[in-house]
């Protein structure tokens, strides 16, 4: 080789070198944020197939974390098995097959409506058959491109974790943007091309990654035998890996359902507590972490303190500083765990086996609070336990060495008292737990009132007892928003004066108690739709709650969810549409868009009218009720809640409620019903895909 040719080889390896970092660092930025930009887009297309429910959310993220588990293992299978160039071609020859198969994102056909039980497993599925293909091939790419990037030759490869922190940063900057801006600005079927187009460019990315290690030599070996040989890991490591990565993981699907069933099930509050578990990488894992390891022991504590409090004393402090807290221990918590995980990270050698252990424990933490702790328990015992699972995870506590007899005890008695508590929970009549949240059965302290809640909301109350103790016995009263006087009550009678005192068909989207049976009237005909067949049950047995049974014996119940179900109703066979589904005080939005409006117009009656029950404690949802209407051409009015001391001692409580006609000869109020015309112009209509949460938060904190 003459001098020449020498220089011109060093100046290209230089070239090599130098594009290396930057075209490694460009292309994990983009798989990361593909795949954390699919889960809300994909879940905000599901949605609607089931009600709404915050467990969808739960569901995809057990889903995604599964996937992703299997997607490290494919990278770990063909890094330590195949040579570099043979696992290029095999893992371009997947991203070929995603964009002939799977792209754009869609729902796959087979999946239009939910079944009444099964609902995880029929998730499972709907995931599986669309968006499984495309999230494999990407979750690879973490784990796989670090190790090419080991092989490249680069003064920083003989250590590639930093990249992890690159990749999260790319995954928390999808997470962010998705509620702020990819949401609002993108329908649904722009989003999924955009995707699309990106996991093209990403295709070109590895490409090139693959190019540049290749480019380094030796590529006709597996990773394993071109990395030194480093330490042996052990199984007491292995086991520390997946138990500092259970703890963050379930605790993430535990606090992102308690806070979505008390707000809205959108990915605005999805997001944020996934943004926070990313954050905890993309500082762990940084050379010089901006937040120090034992400033998070102090906050972990502080924050647990507070917790305690909280669910003991129930201090009345707002929802926004409860959030707070709830998040700020999230990210403390799951700060200290994945600091205790980096602390122990092998060497590179090891590096595709350490995430794929890694994600086994975060696979076993979504499992066992989105799947199993919904069947074992009937209360959200998970939160309480993985909370002082967190605990167990400070340095303090991991480092004590016991002896074998003494571990094997502890853990014989941590499993039994396991046992028992869950055989605790099954024998609860009290609470009762399904897919789509918690239902709460209790009395007051007096023993006069059986209330029936979810999550934090009251959603029916009975008279058990009179005031003198006896017991109550007849047709029971309409209370809680239900009640002869009240606005949901006055508005059907509005209708009903337009149709000469009685209606033909009314359609009531949610059960509840079934309170709303005590106000039908002799020859009308009403339907209940719900999606929960455990409320079903709750409002049908006499022993608890006996609206139904006294008032409406007969009343059919359709299951499924309403914007499915409602579509095989006859058209303009409906004189009311009453929605009144909302679960705690989440909103299911895809019941308040402008296709869902569209829906039930198309079903009501000549001079029929919609009304939606719109009581929210964080939440103005009158304006976005007047502007959809206002869109297909609807008036809208609201009465809003007008509660007194007496009624609150009556257990009658004042709702706010939009009423929804073509014309206003369609209604008729009664003399001094303070309905009022609602202003359409105050903000944007929603839509399936765009619903404006945040504006919906401002109006109600502003007003």
């Amino acid at each position: 080789m003459d001098a020449s040719t020498a220089q011109t080889q060093d100046r290209l390896r230089t070239r090599r070198i130098a594009a290396t970092l930057p075209i490694y660092l460009a292309t994990i930025f983009l798989s990361a944020f593909l795949l954390f930009g699919i889960q809300p887009m994909f879940a905000k297309m599901v949605l609607p197939r089931l009600g709404g429910s915050p467990g969808v959310w739960s569901v995809a993220m057990v889903f995604f974390q599964a996937v992703l588990l299997l997607g490290y293992a494919y990278a770990h299978w063909i890094v330590a098995h195949l040579s570099l160039r043979r696992a290029a071609l095999v893992h371009l020859g997947l991203m070929v097959a995603v964009l002939i198969l799977s792209l754009p994102i869609h729902i796959a056909p087979g999946f239009e409506r939910a079944p009444h039980e099964g609902e995880v497993l029929w998730l499972i599925g709907l995931f599986a058959a669309s968006v499984g293909l495309p999230f494999f091939a990407v979750a690879a790419n973490g784990p796989l491109l670090q190790a090419w990037f080991s092989r490249t030759g680069h003064s920083h490869a003989a250590d590639p974790y930093f990249l992890y922190a690159a990749s999260n940063v790319g995954s928390f900057l999808a997470l962010i943007t998705y509620p702020f801006m990819v949401e609002p600005l993108l329908p649904l079927a722009i989003q999924a091309k955009a995707w699309a187009w990106s996991f093209g460019f990403l295709f070109a990315g590895i490409a090139a990654c693959a190019g540049l290690a290749i480019g380094a030599g030796r590529a006709d070996l597996p990773a394993a035998a071109n990395a030194p040989s480093g330490i042996s890991v052990s199984h007491a490591q292995r086991a520390g890996w997946i138990g500092l990565a259970f703890v963050p993981s379930g605790l993430l699907v535990a606090v992102t359902a308690h806070i979505s069933t008390d707000v809205a099930a959108a990915p605005l509050l999805w997001v944020l507590p996934l943004a926070l578990f990313l954050l905890t990488f993309v500082i762990v894992f940084q050379r010089r972490p901006v937040l120090r390891h034992r400033w998070m022991l102090h906050l972990q504590l502080m924050l647990a303190v507070g917790f305690l409090i909280a669910i003991v004393l129930k201090p009345t402090i707002g929802w926004g500083l409860m959030l707070a807290l709830h998040l700020g221990l999230f990210f403390a918590t799951a700060m200290v765990a994945h600091g205790e995980l980096v602390k122990r990270r092998p060497d590179a050698v090891h590096l595709t086996e350490f995430y794929l252990w890694m994600s086994f424990g975060g696979v076993l933490g979504g499992l066992f609070s989105g799947l199993l702790a919904p069947v074992l328990f009937n209360s959200v015992l998970e939160y309480e336990l993985l909370v002082v699972a967190g605990l167990f995870c400070r340095p303090g506590i991991t480092s004590i060495r016991l002896p074998k007899w003494v571990g094997m005890g502890l853990a014989v008695a941590a499993a039994g008292l396991f046992v028992a508590v869950v055989a605790k929970e099954q024998q609860r009549t009290d609470q009762i737990r399904s897919f789509f949240g918690l239902y709460r059965i209790s009395e007051t302290e007096d023993g006069t009132f059986r209330r029936l809640s979810h999550g934090t909301t009251v959603h029916g109350v009975q008279r058990i007892r009179n005031d003198d103790g006896s017991p109550a016995t007849g047709r029971p009263e309409a209370l809680s928003y239900y009640f002869t006087g009240g606005a949901i009550a006055d508005g059907i009678e509005a209708v009903r004066r337009t149709h000469g005192g009685a209606l033909r068909q009314v359609a009531a989207v949610g059960v509840g108690t079934g309170s709303l049976a005590c106000q039908i009237r002799p020859g009308e005909t009403w339907s209940f739709y719900e999606i929960d067949t455990r409320v079903i049950t709750i409002a049908t047995d006499p022993a608890r709650f006996s609206f139904i049974s006294q008032c409406a014996p007969g009343v059919p119940f359709i299951v499924g969810d309403a914007r499915l179900t409602l579509g095989d109703a006859a058209p303009a066979s409906l004189d009311v549409i009453v929605v009144d589904a909302f679960s705690s005080d989440a909103v299911p939005v895809h019941l308040l868009t402008r296709e869902a409006l569209a829906l039930y117009l198309a079903k009501l009656a000549p001079g029929g009218a919609l009304l939606f029950h719109i009581s929210n404690r964080n939440m103005d949802l009158a304006p976005v009720v007047a502007a959809t209407a206002h869109e297909l051409g609807l008036t809208t009015w609201v009465r809003g809640t007008q509660q007194t001391a007496e009624l609150t001692r009556e257990n009658k409580y004042s709702p706010q409620v939009a009423m929804v006609a073509r014309s206003p000869s369609d209604l008729r109020f009664g003399p001094g019903e303070p309905w009022k015309a609602e202003d359409p112009t105050r903000t944007k209509p929603w839509r399936d895909d765009y619903a404006d949460i945040i504006g919906a938060i401002w109006r109600r904190v502003t007003r």
